[in-house]
């Protein structure tokens, strides 16, 4: 509250007038009173535009004229501590902007509501945010990554809040962001520590997917006392609509989420036959054969070894046989991100022992560091980079073509130029497995 007192403190302290024990009476009820200090900052603010006005000065009004008369107001009987103190907190505003929430990350094609394209670097502001196509990624400044998929429409709050007023994301929270909030119009998902997709259809249902921990899922529809609440773990999906407070359980589905998720992961694109896993309570290369596909499992996230690591490749080019004392050396002390490539390949069809190839690409936000093909190196980093608890069949060495050998069904895998990307034919006979461990350099 404006009192007659605060009023007069603040007008003598302004003309110079104020007595010591009014300048001492003044700093204390500016340290406890947030209203206060908005108040006399306004007020020095006016004084110091004024004076700038109709004084003639060398420098032009700003911020830093008034730090200027807030000091030699202050300097009067208050201690250099004390006075800092106040200045901190009545100039905050001014000295410390509310910085963007986030910033673009990645950027697949991306386009906004004028078909304008999404720059990596570019800073996102609060307020209203359209993706017409393409895939994005904020990364906000607690950590937080979200992914949008376009068409979506959402509106950032802050760094802990969003809204999604329709359209697909997938966020990934660190323990420094948890309690961060989605709304849509027909729920309120509240993080606990964990990654999960949202959708919103053009009738406002909203699909709430928990890939690794968990979220808690209120309905819009109800408040206070009656509000309806749900604990939504890994591995479980809910869905809410706009005229209904009920929350109901739905079959864990991934699929609408395939395309963002890779994104939150690094991953910007895969072509050919390639299969990006969703985390969840199946998430063991042992549960996915496949004959059509390379799959690819997200592995630790920015892991910083301790120890040096042989890998078997880390320059462009095709990869080729070397013997273990030959093989390329990873530095201690940096971090790496790790994903699994696999082909498990099983009998099916009419012909169900004839042998499978698949031929894909992927590519990633960061350089590829190194690559790990053979049974003794992926068993060595599988105890660096492997998911505790995680099922890992036995790996099998991939076998290139040897050096002036024409024949057919030899394996290739190429690390391009720019060291982003990864190109694999893979070849291989049902019972038996081909696995690639990449390692990315982390954020």
């Amino acid at each position: 509250m404006i009192d007659d007192e605060l009023q007069d403190w603040t007008d003598k302290s302004l003309n110079d007038t104020a007595t010591e024990e009014e300048l001492l009476a003044l700093e204390e009820r500016l340290l406890r009173d947030e209203q206060a200090r908005d108040h006399y900052l306004n007020a020095v603010n006016i004084h110091a535009s004024l004076q700038q006005r109709f004084v003639v000065v060398e420098e032009p009004a700003s911020v830093v004229s008034f730090l200027t008369v807030a000091r030699r107001k202050f300097g009067m009987g208050l201690t250099i501590a004390a006075g800092l103190a106040v200045l901190i907190a009545v100039s905050s505003i001014l000295l410390n902007p509310a910085s963007p929430p986030a910033v673009i990350a990645q950027v697949v094609g991306a386009y906004g509501e004028t078909e304008t394209a999404y720059a990596v670097g570019e800073t996102v502001e609060s307020g209203p945010l359209v993706v017409s196509r393409g895939l994005m990624r904020l990364d906000f400044s607690n950590g937080t990554r979200v992914t949008l998929e376009g068409p979506a429409r959402v509106e950032l709050i802050d760094e802990m809040q969003m809204v999604l007023h329709h359209g697909v994301l997938t966020a990934t929270i660190p323990e420094a962001a948890i309690g961060f909030v989605v709304d849509t119009i027909s729920a309120h998902v509240v993080d606990l520590g964990t990654s999960f997709g949202v959708s919103v259809g053009e009738n406002g249902q909203t699909e709430v997917c928990v890939f690794d921990g968990e979220v808690e899922v209120s309905s819009s529809k109800t408040s206070g006392v009656s509000k309806l609440t749900q604990l939504v773990r890994e591995g479980e999906a809910v869905r809410t609509k706009v005229d209904s407070s009920v929350i109901d359980s739905v079959s864990y589905e991934t699929a609408q989420f395939e395309n963002a998720l890779p994104v939150n992961y690094g991953v910007l694109q895969t072509t050919g036959s390639m299969r990006f896993v969703s985390p969840g309570p199946d998430f063991h290369p042992g549960n996915y054969k496949d004959n059509e596909h390379i799959v690819v499992f997200p592995e630790k996230r920015g892991f910083l070894s301790n120890e040096s690591m042989r890998v078997d490749m880390i320059d462009p080019g095709e990869y080729e046989k070397s013997h273990y004392d030959e093989k390329p050396t990873l530095v201690p002390r940096r971090a790496m991100t790790s994903y699994l490539l696999q082909l498990d390949a099983y009998p099916e069809g009419e012909n169900p022992n004839r042998r499978r190839s698949v031929i894909g690409q992927i590519t990633f936000a960061n350089p590829i560091v190194g690559v790990i093909t053979e049974d003794r190196l992926l068993n060595q980093s599988e105890v660096i980079f492997g998911i505790p608890g995680a099922d890992y069949p036995s790996a099998r060495t991939i076998e290139p073509r040897p050096e002036g050998d024409e024949r057919e069904g030899f394996d290739k895998l190429i690390l391009t130029a720019d060291r982003h990307s990864l190109i694999l034919e893979l070849r291989e006979n049902p019972g038996h497995l081909d696995q690639v461990r990449v390692l990315v350099e982390a954020d």
